[in-house]
């Protein structure tokens, strides 16, 4: 339902931010590297989204980047991991460090993450193992906070024009070069430069 929130950064506590857009501030949970990824209280931002919703509640999960959300969503995949507990995850260290532990097969290096135990680790490697085997290559490019949002813009504009999100993201790494807006990125990304 909600791909993005762009906005005022207001407010963050322990783990949720909040960010206001249009007037509405949106409470999102998020780790400790997104909300210091976000930037200073007041800044402009961009804050990728995950919707839950449960019988009695509904929740805003919430992402610097791309490659964050996506193994957010492999994570509540696997049988025994809510949001909470994929958001502690994310939490316990870089994308690569987690993804790798779950490549490798590191078991002892994920039961020490609070909240999984041996056998939750066990799962996540079983049914993560073959789907993270590519490392973080597999996810989307997750360059610096200002660069996040052009490119993110980019590539979901050239998705909105038919292209595959590989195909966008690759299109983007090619021709995007520093100080770029992402209308600038999609015009040259269309033209094939």
């Amino acid at each position: 339902m909600y791909n993005y929130i762009k906005g005022r950064f207001m407010y963050a506590d322990e783990n949720v931010v909040v960010v206001e857009a249009n007037g509405v501030g949106y409470e999102l949970f998020v780790g400790p590297q997104t909300a210091s990824r976000l930037g200073k209280t007041g800044d402009e931002c961009k804050v990728y989204c995950y919707l839950n919703v449960k019988e009695d509640e509904m929740s805003l999960f919430g992402f610097a980047d791309l490659a964050e959300k996506e193994l957010f969503v492999k994570l509540i995949n696997v049988s025994g991991i809510g949001c909470k507990m994929a958001i502690s995850i994310l939490g316990s260290g870089s994308l690569s460090d987690i993804i790798s532990a779950i490549a490798s097969a590191d078991v002892a290096k994920l039961s020490k993450i609070k909240g999984i135990g041996k056998k939750t680790a066990e799962r996540l490697v079983v049914e993560l193992r073959d789907k993270l085997a590519g490392g973080v290559s597999d996810f989307p490019i997750a360059p610096s906070a200002g660069a996040v949002a052009v490119n993110g813009e980019a590539v979901e504009a050239l998705i909105g024009l038919g292209y595959t999100r590989q195909e966008a993201q690759a299109a983007v790494a090619r021709v995007e070069k520093a100080g770029m807006t992402a209308e600038e990125i999609v015009f040259f990304a269309l033209k094939g430069q």
